[in-house]
């Protein structure tokens, strides 16, 4: 298994005869062209609408054996050639012995959990403590409450490899997110930061200190990627 980062919170995960692939935006490297090229039969998961988070360019790589999975609102025009499957928060469904469910956001759309047997892989979206300094009491409180609300939905989640929002506008307040999920939910082989919005995370001594045997892969620039 091989993990692709394409940029923002764009991901690849390359299997042997197919790729998952999530909130595809941006993809300098060519990846997601080079393994279509390949034959493998691609997967897209989109969160939410977001600019930054969905790009109709997923339907360029539109063919019989492709798969879009798609929050209900996200304006997925025209028909595929491809299954496309349309999911609410807190609906599930299986197709080729993959369990997909779509848990909530503290934003727009959902967050995509995927068991294929084997692997068990949670994308947040934009699912987030969204803690802005600047904002009204009013709005910071909401934001907190929204947040708590949402991680009690994935109370004692155990995942393979987790994407999940850091994001440095949110300065000191980057890392709580990360910090309240990985109090309810187990990573075993990869937390993955994404939504960077400015400088390459680096985990702070607080993070380490409580979280130091969190598995982490920071990818450094767009392109990069991990075997696992």
């Amino acid at each position: 298994m091989k993990i692709f980062y394409l940029q923002h919170s764009g991901f690849v995960i390359e299997f042997d005869t197919r790729c998952f692939i999530f909130d595809y935006y941006k993809d300098p490297a060519g990846h997601v062209q080079r393994l279509a090229n390949e034959g493998k039969e691609l997967w897209f998961f989109v969160t939410h609408a977001h600019g930054d988070h969905f790009n109709r360019m997923i339907l360029n790589f539109d063919r019989a054996d492709t798969k879009y999975f798609i929050h209900t609102d996200v304006p997925l025009l025209g028909k595929p050639q491809g299954d496309l499957f349309k999911m609410n928060v807190g609906e599930d469904l299986s197709i080729d012995g993959i369990h997909i469910t779509m848990y909530g956001s503290t934003d727009e759309g959902g967050s995509f959990f995927v068991d294929d047997g084997v692997h068990k892989v949670f994308h947040a979206g934009d699912l987030n403590w969204w803690h802005w300094a600047e904002d009204t009491p009013e709005n910071i409180r909401f934001a907190r409450q929204f947040a708590e609300k949402e991680f009690a939905r994935i109370q004692g989640m155990h995942a393979d490899i987790v994407f999940f929002p850091v994001d440095a506008r949110l300065e000191k307040a980057r890392e709580w997110g990360a910090i309240e999920f990985l109090k309810v939910a187990t990573v075993n082989t990869l937390f993955i930061p994404m939504h960077n919005n400015g400088p390459v995370w680096e985990p702070s001594s607080y993070f380490k200190s409580h979280f130091g045997g969190v598995p982490l892969w920071i990818p450094q620039q767009d392109g990069d990627s991990i075997s696992i």
